[in-house]
């Protein structure tokens, strides 16, 4: 008897551990997609963006600031104030974008789907090797891992992104990975295609 309460106790413990595990152990399982010194970066960006949800959504859980802001990014109510982030040249710099030049028809149906005057000449995506490895950390029923692997190849509409966003939990974004995916996938990846000017990556 005095057996099988141990076991059960050590298994809530473990349990219990495992959900409150800090972002600097979540970021083991990351391990294989990130360089070592990208590790604190990466920290510092989940945690920055954050506190800016839970200034903008205040009267709510965390996990769930992350779906009224895809709600609201999908719904173009967010201002153009709001992509700015004194980590941005910081994030722009790390070895996980791709970047094409946009034509001039592709300027002007951009600036539709994000409801922008103007959008970034230069097109920034997260590069398809660090969204597959990333996805691949993620259970692959978690509509952020189809988000990403469709993000990487596709220009997709924020309605349209929303639609994989959704497909998710607030549990499932109890996980960084999850929640790290729509920080650069969504946040930063808008931030960086809707600034008139291009980042210098020189400047860290």
């Amino acid at each position: 008897m005095k057996k099988s309460i141990f076991i059960l106790l050590f298994g809530l413990c473990a349990c219990k551990s495992g959900l409150d595990s800090s972002p600097k152990m979540e970021l083991e399982s990351l391990k294989n997609c990130i360089e070592s010194e990208q590790r604190e970066i990466l920290e510092m960006v989940v945690e920055s963006f954050e506190m800016k949800i839970q200034k903008q959504y205040p009267k709510i859980s965390k996990e769930k600031g992350y779906f009224e802001f895809i709600t609201d990014w999908s719904n173009k109510k967010l201002n153009k104030d709001f992509f700015n982030d004194s980590l941005d040249l910081k994030v722009r710099s790390l070895n996980l974008w791709t970047e094409s030049i946009r034509s001039d028809k592709d300027m002007e149906l951009e600036k539709k789907l994000f409801n922008v005057d103007s959008m970034n000449p230069v097109r920034s995506k997260l590069n398809v090797e660090f969204s597959n490895c990333l996805s691949k950390t993620m259970d692959w029923r978690n509509g952020i891992s189809n988000f990403l692997r469709v993000n990487s190849k596709y220009r997709i509409s924020p309605r349209h992104a929303r639609k994989y966003l959704y497909g998710t939990s607030e549990y499932d974004l109890k996980n960084f990975e999850s929640r790290l995916a729509i920080v650069l996938g969504v946040y930063y990846q808008t931030m960086f295609n809707i600034k008139n000017t291009v980042a210098n990556k020189a400047q860290t």
